[in-house]
């Protein structure tokens, strides 16, 4: 890309103003350095994939530790997840041993990458002189005119004076560019723009201060290594990857290939083209955007310096309509807009829908780039780097549009935006879906708008408050430090918890919950038959619980997020946070909590167990878990109520109130708790009045532990929710919605254009004859909602399954999934998951488990030799042969953590019969613990029956080693 001025058909994009030019300069760099470390970041993977030296069909490389596994690549998704991460240490172990790291062969390509990248970087410039044969400015200037009002116009926009001018003879038009590099830039003037010097001294001058803008807002070097970066990496990795990879697709579709991963990679090949062809429209996209918005700013940098706006007066051309279509694909805005950009100081402040959906869908491929490198991505590094490039742009974005543009800036469209492109990156991506084209459950997917809306609308809002409150340098530097960063760990919170829970939930893995359910139900004894309703929510939810609290940066971030609006309003108590009416409707909620409880603590008084010993463990959890739904509801429900009922500040205030019931909702189950057995038909436990503050508190701690940071979250959700159903029956109905209210210019430190700007005050909440009734309605809604759920939870329903004695459907299916792999269909599928298996540890571990048996055997040879006692019976050495079994117990269980063998049948005969070689070795070992036992006056009987337990084993293992050898050799 070429920077060029208002007389040429190139320009880059900003406010008018220095202190705009500089927010924007800003946001578009951290863009570039986002758009940039996706290429770097795809790199790695399509230069891996592009030198692999065959399609990957043999089992002796690293995917046949995939085959070994028991992954089919025409089975589902889930099923390959399942079954390749249930032997986790087997597989680490198997990929440790392969030959080659895939990941490191990229890495190092892409080192060479970014080194050519650079060399070309490097000889741009004088590539360009050369195909242009450029002349210096001496050749055109005898009078020495032009060289004096050019240096003058450079010391206007203050740039070093080592910057060359040359002209370009060839070219006609009337404008310019500059490129080069840092301490060699060039400003090439076009030869028909010395020409308009003479007609049009003002235009000649607007088009040089214009290139000179470039200069001052670095821009060049920004466009010139992203066009390096980017023209190597399609030469050096993009079209290698997609040759390569289409030339397997090809030899798929024609029926030539002999790999068993076809036709089940046909998904995943064609996913892997489609991430690379979007990559290529999300560049192209991404920086034309990019490079317009810096045009722009550009131009209202020369405007600033002095050019007149006049200049900009061109006509579109013929081709303006054409041109208009395609705006979205050119670098360069056109003329009407460059005008209506310098007419308008809040055009390029306000908050642009492409933006945000293009960086939405870089930061998602970025996420899933990086998986390639393991040990970060275990470590959640990709959604630390990710975040620390998405979560500044989306700050500033909104910094700049809040403190600069005149409407109103809720930040809900931006996040919005955001999320959208998260979540269509992850499905371009495949991460979710792995060979299926869509996830098992997409509406999970839905999340990820929550995740980009939710630090956005905190964000804006709390940088409009503290715009209205803050106003020294220094104050408001350190609250926006703090927003920062609040952003920015709200951002990564959501990554993460998607990429820990979310995603594998998308992937239909709600089988995984009923690990959940078993660890419940053996924690808490007793008859959860009669509490189905409550386990099955319990479960569901408890992942995304305890992957939430567990981090405490999330925490604090959620602490902040109430504490630093209040602090604010403490400052500058005018601010428009209404505090006095959002703590009444807080107390309205928290009363609403303690109704709420009352109505559970009934229903579940009117069914617990007669004793008090019956009550603890199953009946103790539900107890438990009511108390937390409670307070979350609660929370959540007076969020939504308040956001939907709020015009300004409606996530901050709805915050609040939230953090009103939370802290009223521990209050109550504090007084409840320690009260009970007081409380009559609403006593939960205790049948006799008794004060135990005690008890009280170990509860209260357990309900915080699992709800500080989830309720806050919940309840922005919540109010997000409630906010945008209130404002949609407004517009549905004609009445106004978000006031866009007018900032005052107070906050800006000061104007850099003449432009007229009107402070406006902004308007207050809706009356409280308006909140109230949606506050009490929305209570209400709640008290009936928690009783019908609570009437139901204690109702003792006939045909419940009683998951305290046996498994549920479910769990059954799940555990047999875990154990036994199911049996691929496709014959070349199964005769290479058996050859992988054999030579990737299984034959190995056949060998060592005979090794042993057969050391045992030798022995009892040697002592079969011997001559027998006075009793006739032969006497052992215990220690010796309490060894040996002791060796063939050790290798079964080791070969039962090995893959189990990819065929439910074999491997229901393969772990059976390893089993019993654990039994029957450590029977052995336990027949020769008693002295007289190697006597042979006791025990002899165990010892031989678990000799012989141990033949029959091992003949076992190798009748399925013969079935797996025929396998692998079919006739």
């Amino acid at each position: 890309m070429e920077p060029a001025g208002p007389g040429g058909d190139r320009a880059d994009t900003a406010a008018p103003g220095t202190g705009r030019a500089s927010g924007g300069r800003a946001e578009t760099g951290l863009r570039f350095a986002l758009l940039m470390t996706v290429v770097t970041a795809a790199s790695i993977t399509m230069l891996d994939n592009a030198l692999a030296p065959t399609p990957n069909d043999t089992p002796g490389d690293a995917l046949g530790c995939l085959l070994a596994a028991g992954i089919d690549p025409d089975g589902k998704n889930l099923t390959n997840t399942l079954v390749g991460t249930s032997r986790p240490e087997a597989l680490r172990e198997c990929l440790s041993g392969a030959p080659e790291v895939a990941y490191w062969k990229g890495m190092v390509a892409t080192a060479v990458l970014l080194a050519v990248a650079a060399l070309v970087f490097w000889w741009l410039p004088r590539w360009r002189e050369r195909w242009h044969r450029t002349l210096p400015i001496a050749t055109v200037d005898r009078d020495g005119g032009l060289a004096a009002e050019l240096a003058e116009l450079r010391e206007i926009a203050g740039i070093d004076p080592r910057v060359r001018f040359r002209v370009d003879p060839a070219r006609t038009t009337a404008g310019a560019v500059v490129y080069g590099r840092a301490g060699l830039y060039t400003v090439c003037l076009h030869n028909g723009l010395l020409v308009r010097r003479g007609t049009d001294p003002e235009g000649f001058r607007a088009v040089v201060l214009h290139e000179l803008a470039h200069l001052r807002n670095r821009d060049v070097d920004v466009a010139w290594s992203s066009t390096a970066l980017w023209r190597v990496f399609v030469l050096l990795a993009l079209l290698p990857f997609l040759f390569s990879t289409g030339r397997i697709l090809v030899t798929g579709l024609s029926g030539r290939s002999t790999s068993p991963f076809w036709p089940g990679a046909a998904s995943l090949l064609t996913y892997s083209l489609l991430s690379g062809l979007v990559l290529v429209a999300l560049v192209h996209l991404t920086r034309a955007d990019l490079l317009r918005r810096r045009e722009l700013h550009a131009d209202a940098q020369a405007v600033a310096w002095g050019a007149l706006p006049a200049g900009w007066n061109q006509p579109e051309g013929p081709r303006a309509r054409l041109r208009r279509v395609g705006h979205l694909l050119r670098t360069h805005p056109g003329w009407a807009e460059r005008r209506a950009a310098l007419g308008d100081p809040d055009r390029l402040s306000a908050v642009g829908a492409p933006q945000m959906f293009l960086t939405g869908v870089a930061g998602s491929l970025l996420v899933n780039a990086l998986e390639v490198i393991p040990r970060p991505a275990e470590l959640g590094g990709n959604a630390w780097l990710t975040a620390a490039l998405v979560a500044p742009v989306l700050w500033l974005v909104l910094r700049r549009s809040v403190l600069r543009a005149t409407r109103e800036e809720s930040g809900l469209r931006a996040g919005l935006w955001l999320g959208c492109g998260l979540m269509v990156g992850e499905w371009v991506s495949g991460g979710s879906s792995g060979n299926e084209w869509v996830t098992a459950e997409p509406a999970y997917l839905l999340a990820l708008p929550l995740v980009g809306a939710v630090p956005a609308v905190w964000s804006a809002q709390s940088s409009r408050l503290e715009a209205a409150a803050l106003r020294g340098r220094v104050p408001r530097a350190l609250a926006g430090l703090l927003n920062g960063l609040v952003t920015l760990v709200l951002l990564w919170g959501g990554l993460r918890w998607w990429q820990a829970s979310g995603r594998f939930q998308a992937m239909g893995m709600t089988t995984e919950l009923d690990g959940v359910r078993t660890f419940v139900t053996q924690k808490y004894p007793g008859p959860w038959q009669d509490y189905a309703w409550e386990l099955s929510t319990a479960t569901a939810a408890l992942p995304t619980l305890v992957e939430l609290n567990k981090s405490t940066l999330l925490s604090v971030a959620a602490v902040l997020m109430v504490l630093l609006p209040l602090c604010l309003h403490a400052r500058h108590p005018g601010s428009g946070l209404r505090v006095r009416r959002t703590l009444a409707a807080g107390a309205a909620g928290g009363l609403l909590c303690w109704a709420a409880f009352a109505v559970a603590s009934y229903a579940l008084h009117s069914g617990r167990p007669g004793t008090l010993e019956e009550r603890t463990g199953a009946f103790q959890y539900v107890q438990l878990w009511w108390l937390l739904l409670t307070v979350t509801a609660a929370c959540a429900t007076t969020a939504a109520c308040v956001a939907g009922a709020s015009r300004q500040h409606w996530l901050l205030r709805a915050l609040l109130a939230s953090q009103v019931v939370q802290l009223l909702g521990y209050a109550g189950i504090f007084l409840a708790v320690s009260a009970d057995g007081c409380l009559g038909p609403m006593d939960v436990y205790g049948s006799h009045c008794h004060w135990l503050p005690a008890n009280g508190t170990i509860i209260v701690k357990l309900v915080v532990s699992d709800s500080v940071t989830t309720i806050t979250l919940f309840s922005a959700c919540g109010a997000l929710v409630g906010a945008g159903v209130v404002r949609g029956v407004r517009r549905w109905y004609g009445k106004p919605g978000i006031s866009r209210a007018r900032t005052p210019r107070a906050l800006t430190r000061r104007a850099r254009t003449p432009v007229a700007r009107t402070p406006v005050a902004a308007p207050g909440v809706v009356p409280a004859t308006r909140s109230w009734p949606a506050l009490v309605s929305g209570g209400l809604a709640l008290a009936v909602s928690l009783t019908l759920l609570a009437s139901t939870a204690v109702l003792h329903a006939d045909g419940r399954p009683d998951t305290s004695s046996a498994p549920s459907a479910e769990t059954r299916k799940f555990l047999e999934l875990m154990d036994t792999p199911p049996t691929a269909r496709a014959a070349k599928v199964r005769e290479w998951q058996a050859l992988a298996w054999l030579t990737k540890g299984g034959l190995t571990r056949i060998e060592r488990i005979s090794g042993a048996f057969l050391a045992l055997g030798d022995a009892l040879r040697e002592a079969g030799d011997q001559k027998p006692g006075a009793n006739g019976k032969i006497r052992l050495d215990s220690k010796k042969f309490s060894r040996l079994c002791s060796d063939v117990a050790k290798e079964a269980r080791a070969a039962q953590a090995y893959f189990r063998v990819p065929d439910t049948d074999l491997q229901k005969k393969w772990s059976g019969a390893l089993q019993r070689l654990d039994r029957s070795g450590r029977s052995c070992v336990s027949a020769l613990a008693d002295d007289t036992a190697a006597a042979g006056e006791k025990g002899g009987d165990v010892f031989l029956l678990s000799i012989d337990g141990m033949a029959a084993a091992v003949g076992e293992l190798t009748l399925v080693l013969q079935e797996l050898y025929a396998r692998t050799a079919p006739s």
